[in-house]
């Protein structure tokens, strides 16, 4: 059985990898390099999702260990974690405390 490689799959053009109602994920194939492109269909609901429970969220209430704070695209998620940012705690903070991603806070809590 011959080896295959990730270019043997897509030898030219593109082709969607997934298509959801939120994002799609197309490979592109480039020379002798793969792309992958995520376009998100509709980045507002999201926003509006999480404005909304940014909204209810109740700071002085009782809350268990573990919080939600923040809610982004998987996408993001997936640059963040090819990034390193995913896998350093304090990276992760400082990101998810930065206030260009304050959008995707659910909590005005500091981290």
């Amino acid at each position: 059985m011959d080896n295959f490689h990730a270019g043997d799959l897509l030898q030219s053009g593109s082709v969607v990898w997934e298509d959801t109602p939120t994002h799609t994920v197309t490979l592109i194939r480039d020379g002798d390099k793969i792309i992958v492109k995520t376009d998100y269909k509709n980045m507002q609901a999201m926003l509006d999702a999480n404005a909304a429970e940014s909204s209810d969220f109740n700071q002085t209430g009782k809350h268990s260990d573990v919080v939600k704070v923040a809610g982004i695209p998987i996408g993001l998620y997936f640059d963040w974690k090819r990034d390193g940012i995913t896998d350093d705690p304090e990276a992760l903070k400082r990101r998810l405390n930065d206030a260009d991603y304050a959008k995707f806070r659910v909590n005005n809590w500091r981290l």
